[in-house]
């Protein structure tokens, strides 16, 4: 199957790594290079309070991570909440910067911000929270100087505590003290494989046909959950920018945290109740933009250090960042030839085409879509091909030669649904399960 087909296209036998992968041509290459600013990724941890929308007595308590992909003069957050008491309809999280941090978008949410005060509320679909579902909302940010962590949230008006908690006083009138008991049992966890049953069939028929067309399905090890794993929980993208625009510095921005807030969707699928699905362990993974390529240096309309730039280094016709930087030419992980080590080294290029049309390519080394489809969906809530091409990524199949699903469309069957779907979220969990045991999950 050619991976140069329009729409959405892909895996040919042996794994996705076939899929339009940049050829290591002897074409003599010119790179400037700048030093990448220093990245940041913080975790905080904390419960807090959630104000019940439940019983008078229900116990109410959350807790929340806050994580955040940062460059010189800006950065992408994330702020992730499990509800931990009873469900709530709506809500707001609320914290205050001690910087001059200042946010400039959100996704899953809204934002206000007030000086240093921040509140996110949620989306107009996404409000209500059960006991012990999670919910991730993202945001672009500026600063300038230094960018502390907040240290403290509250959740619907009420301040962190770390303990779930009764809305009201419990009872002081003394009881009598009962008999002995003897402890229950710890319930046994169930076998986290529990597709809708509709879905059982097809997802079978589609691991099968995987194992008949891939001809090194479980060998492989370049599939995007092995370069998660071996980032540890983050992703480098290199931009490869074949068009003759120029890019300024806000769209630089731009690019980078709607490839975040698309990548996230995926990362999504593999966590259920605000915990890891079967043994995956990240909640979010951090994308960072740590490279441009481009023909012409004066294209790109910044001058600070942010990401390192390559300069007519030219393959398949097309800017291309440099070799001893990425990933796909260096599955070992030895980045000993990149200038700056592996801190800027780059797993996934995202290739953005002028005049591509709608179609796309994406495999191991990235994915390659239109310029302007993308540029004029930065705002997008499902940027549709680009997602599609990420799921070639993490390693699924297409469909051109055969349809597990009849009549429903779902994000991997080209053309046939705009968002991931219940099925794609399945067949992503379908091979996280098959691979997990190489990481010792």
């Amino acid at each position: 199957m050619s991976s140069d087909q329009l729409h959405p296209h892909d895996p040919p036998p042996g794994g996705p790594s076939a899929r339009t992968a940049p050829q290591r041509g002897g074409t003599q290459r010119r790179r400037l290079l700048r030093p990448a600013a220093a990245a940041a990724a913080l975790l905080l941890g904390a419960g807090f309070l959630v104000a019940s929308a439940g019983a008078a007595d229900a116990a109410a308590g959350c807790r929340v991570s806050y994580t955040v992909n940062e460059w010189s003069g800006g950065f992408t957050g994330a702020v992730s909440v499990t509800n931990l008491g009873a469900a709530v309809d709506t809500w707001a999280v609320d914290w205050d910067y001690a910087g001059n941090q200042q946010l400039s978008q959100s996704w899953n949410s809204t934002y206000t911000q007030s000086g240093r005060h921040v509140t996110l509320r949620n989306a107009s679909w996404n409000g209500a929270l059960a006991t012990n579902a999670g919910v991730t909302a993202g945001f672009n940010a500026t600063y300038s100087g230094s960018n502390p962590t907040p240290t403290a949230f509250s959740l619907n008006g009420v301040a962190c505590t770390g303990a779930t908690v009764p809305s009201t006083p419990p009872a002081t009138t003394p009881t009598a003290t009962p008999p002995p008991t003897t402890p229950a049992p710890t319930p046994t966890t169930g076998d986290p494989w529990n597709p809708p049953a509709r879905y059982v069939g097809p997802l079978a028929a589609n691991w099968k046909h995987q194992e008949d067309t891939y001809s090194d399905l479980y060998g492989f090890r370049n599939y995007l959950f092995d370069q998660v794993m071996a980032a540890r929980g983050s992703i480098n993208y290199c931009v490869r920018w074949e068009s003759t625009a120029t890019v300024s510095t806000t769209l630089r921005d731009q690019i980078q945290a709607t490839l975040q807030r698309q990548f996230q969707k995926w990362v999504d699928q593999l966590n259920e109740g605000g915990q890891g699905w079967n043994g995956w362990p990240y909640r979010t993974v951090p994308v960072k933009v740590v490279g441009w390529a481009v023909r012409d240096r004066n294209q790109l309309q910044w001058s600070d250090n942010a990401v390192d730039v390559y300069v007519n280094d030219i393959r398949e016709g097309a800017p291309q960042c440099g070799e001893p930087c990425g990933r796909f030419f260096h599955q070992d992980g030895n980045y000993s030839g990149c200038p700056g080590g592996a801190a800027h080294h780059y797993d996934l290029s995202l290739w953005l085409t002028q005049g591509m049309g709608m179609g796309g390519a994406g495999g191991d080394w990235g994915q390659r879509i239109d310029k302007d489809y993308y540029v004029n969906a930065l705002a997008q809530e499902d940027i549709h091909i680009l997602l599609h091409e990420m799921g070639h990524s993490w390693g699924l199949n297409d469909f051109y030669d055969y349809d597990p699903l009849p009549g429903e469309g779902f994000v991997m069957k080209a053309g046939s649904a705009t968002r991931i779907t219940e099925f794609d979220k399945w067949m992503l969990r379908d091979f996280w399960r098959h691979l997990k045991n190489r990481y010792g999950r």
